[in-house]
């Protein structure tokens, strides 16, 4: 059942329904560590990198993966099934999921700045632990 969840939704998207794709879709629903495409390729070594690499990517194009930059020269990856937003820590470069904040005043204002219907957002805030700051 679930592998059929996953079929739907790649082709939602436009994509087939590759066993490649949906193992690293589901690979990415079910691990929230924002991985990069090396992470993925230590923990699903029957897929080659090459491979990883490409179907990142189209999961990207279509919206259904985002790309986090935290600023460690890697690109890390996260399936963005639910709207949420990433704190990334610029000292140890951890990337933390939150949803607990109401985005609907930010989008009215974007709205209402570009005359645009806001579709969707990606947003990413960065931070120092004030412990190490002093």
């Amino acid at each position: 059942m679930f592998d059929q969840k996953l079929r739907n939704m790649l082709q939602r998207y436009g994509l087939r329904a590759t066993t490649q794709r949906m193992v690293i879709l589901d690979y990415l629903m079910s691990h929230k560590t924002h991985p990069t495409a090396e992470m993925i390729h230590a923990d699903l070594q029957s897929i080659s990198l090459a491979t990883i690499y490409n179907t990142l990517e189209k999961l990207v194009d279509t919206g259904l993966v985002i790309v986090i930059d935290s600023n460690d020269d890697k690109r890390h990856f996260d399936y963005y099934g639910e709207p949420h937003y990433h704190i990334i820590n610029q000292k140890t470069h951890e990337i933390i999921d939150a949803n607990n904040f109401d985005v609907q005043p930010l989008l009215d204002a974007a709205r209402k700045a570009s005359g645009l219907n806001i579709s969707g957002y990606h947003i990413e805030l960065y931070g120092i632990d004030p412990k190490d700051t002093k």
